[in-house]
């Protein structure tokens, strides 16, 4: 067996698909090359050039990954960079002293989906890291507008409880 499929083949079939699914989002990629060299399934290709048809997918699939991380991060789709969760840990460690199981609660009940990817474990020890590495740019964006309109909320309540005194 090769890496949980029943021989290397099976691999290159899985892989070959899987890839061209990286490269554009289905099988368009594959059934292309597949029909440029005449054949309507991988199955028919002999193995050698399977294997060089998986590379060459390999390949661009890593071009592709690359500039697909860099358009995400450009419109905020990607993963939360670290400015993100700095500001994040900032307003909620220093500004409202919350403890790391207080900004854990907030990000879950902020997030249920999220939570709901987590372990039992994983939140019975509000594994802020864990969280974090759900968050996309997107929701880190949200979560940081929710975090600043709380502190301008609390910010004017302390400036009117002043004035009264």
């Amino acid at each position: 067996m090769y890496r949980g499929f029943k021989t290397y083949r099976h691999f290159i079939n899985a892989k070959l698909h899987a890839l061209s699914a990286i490269i554009c989002g289905d099988d368009t990629v594959l059934d292309e090359n597949l029909s440029l060299a005449g054949l309507k399934s991988v199955t028919e290709l002999d193995l050698e050039d399977a294997r060089k048809l998986y590379f060459r997918f390999a390949e661009l699939a890593k071009q592709s990954a690359q500039k697909t991380d860099e358009m995400k991060s450009a419109i905020g789709l990607g993963k939360m960079n670290i400015n993100q969760r700095k500001l994040i840990i900032r307003i909620t460690k220093y500004k409202f002293r919350w403890s790391p199981q207080a900004t854990f609660s907030f990000i879950a009940e902020t997030f249920p989906d999220h939570r709901k990817r987590l372990s039992l474990w994983e939140i019975e020890n509000s594994k802020l890291g864990k969280l974090y590495s759900l968050l996309s740019a997107k929701d880190a964006d949200h979560l940081i507008k929710r975090l600043i309109q709380i502190e301008k909320r609390n910010d004017v309540s302390t400036s009117k409880g002043q004035s009264e005194n």
